[in-house]
């Protein structure tokens, strides 16, 4: 009997992103065209000088626009950011990446064109939050297995060591033991159909859901 069988499509990086849109960076001021590669791997901005900064998107934790953004204070001060009817406010566009939830970068930029920001906020954490790339933190956590085929919780926490009650937030809003102590085992095939996470509470999807949807 042939196996249905699943598979997460990768992230669809549209056009615009890939050609790229002119910014000014703060806090070093200067002017870059930035880009996200075709297969949505990678977020780079290029300087006038030819220098490239590329930002893994796997880091990215999430994305701020508007009021929102985390700007120098001296940059809202210039631009009056903080008065109500600024068009400026909406040309503000914040990256947060980083390796847990607490250390943190904020990259900050500022839309040389109005209306273009919140596309590219919304656009590229959807690429960052995409199912298939949720999935390599899947293989690796259950390459951690003990003898027995159970993935430990404990090393579900050290894979966020720095966000202790959101893992065990998420983890119990997954219906999943939260105790360090615990064990869980978490079948691949309930991951690797995320369309139906909601009538499979006890898988890893879930958590991973629970976890980015608490920020």
């Amino acid at each position: 009997m042939n196996k249905k069988r699943y598979f997460l499509d990768p992230p669809e990086v549209k056009d615009y992103l890939v050609k790229g849109e002119r910014f000014t960076k703060w806090s070093e001021t200067v002017p870059v065209t930035m880009k996200m590669d075709p297969k949505g791997f990678y977020v780079y901005w290029t300087n006038q000088s030819k220098e490239t900064t590329f930002l893994d998107v796997a880091t990215i934790r999430d994305t701020r626009t508007g009021k929102y953004a985390k700007l120098p204070k001296v940059i809202r001060n210039v631009f009056n950011l903080d008065f109500p009817d600024s068009n400026h406010l909406a040309k503000t566009l914040t990256i947060v990446s980083g390796p847990d939830m607490v250390n943190l970068t904020y990259h900050n930029f500022f839309a040389s064109k109005e209306k273009v920001t919140q596309n590219w906020a919304d656009d590229i954490l959807a690429t960052a939050y995409n199912a298939a790339r949720m999935n390599l933190t899947y293989i690796r956590i259950s390459l951690q297995t003990n003898k027995d085929g159970k993935i430990p919780v404990k090393n579900i926490y050290k894979m966020f060591p720095a966000d202790k009650k959101r893992v065990e937030s998420a983890l119990a809003s997954a219906h999943l033991p939260k105790g360090k102590v615990g064990n869980q085992k978490i079948p691949c095939f309930l991951f690797l159909n995320p369309s139906k996470f909601q009538s499979m509470p006890n898988s890893f999807f879930s958590f991973f859901f629970f976890f980015f949807n608490k920020m």
